[in-house]
């Protein structure tokens, strides 16, 4: 049988984040400032090295220095990051093809619940609903009913009911 666990509980092991809940303007502006100046952080020496190759004629204006190295850099970059590009878009392609093809084929088609263990617990619900709340032919003629404290089931009834009766969850 599964362990019940409570709201508490769960919102324990739940990340809780401000930044996206109502309000927390500052909260929002701050970390979105701190993440935009971390991908300058990232990008700009990548254009610092790329500077004297796009615009050769200002590098002698403001004294940059280019070395053979920076442009093999870059050329290694380039092919470097273009096949890793490729290999993890085809991965991915190829990851979605096969979950959607697992998911039609076999979680579609495949049974996700004991039937016989169903039909018992909707018979033990008819028949509860029968001794409390009347005939279901009654039940669905009658436009208004109002429903009584004492017909009221606990939090725990039906759990207690599948139980006493055998029925698994």
């Amino acid at each position: 049988m599964k362990k019940k666990i409570s709201r508490e509980e769960v919102q324990k092991h739940l990340i809780d984040d401000a930044y996206f809940k109502k309000g927390h303007h500052s909260l929002k502006i701050f970390q979105t400032i701190i993440a935009i100046l971390s991908w300058l952080a990232v990008l700009v020496p990548f254009v610092w090295i790329a500077l004297p190759f796009i615009f050769p004629n200002n590098t002698k204006l403001k004294h940059f220095l280019v070395y053979k190295d920076e442009l093999q850099l870059l050329k290694f970059l380039e092919i470097f990051l273009g096949i890793a590009f490729a290999t993890i878009l085809v991965v991915y392609i190829l990851l979605t093809l096969w979950n959607n093809h697992r998911f039609k084929t076999l979680l579609q088609k495949a049974t996700q619940y004991d039937e016989d263990q169903l039909a018992i617990r909707r018979q033990l619900l008819k028949e509860e609903y029968d001794k409390r709340f009347g005939p279901e032919e009654f039940r669905k003629e009658v436009c208004f009913y109002s429903v009584k404290e004492e017909q009221n089931f606990d939090t725990d009834f039906i759990r207690n009911l599948y139980e006493k009766n055998g029925a698994k969850l």
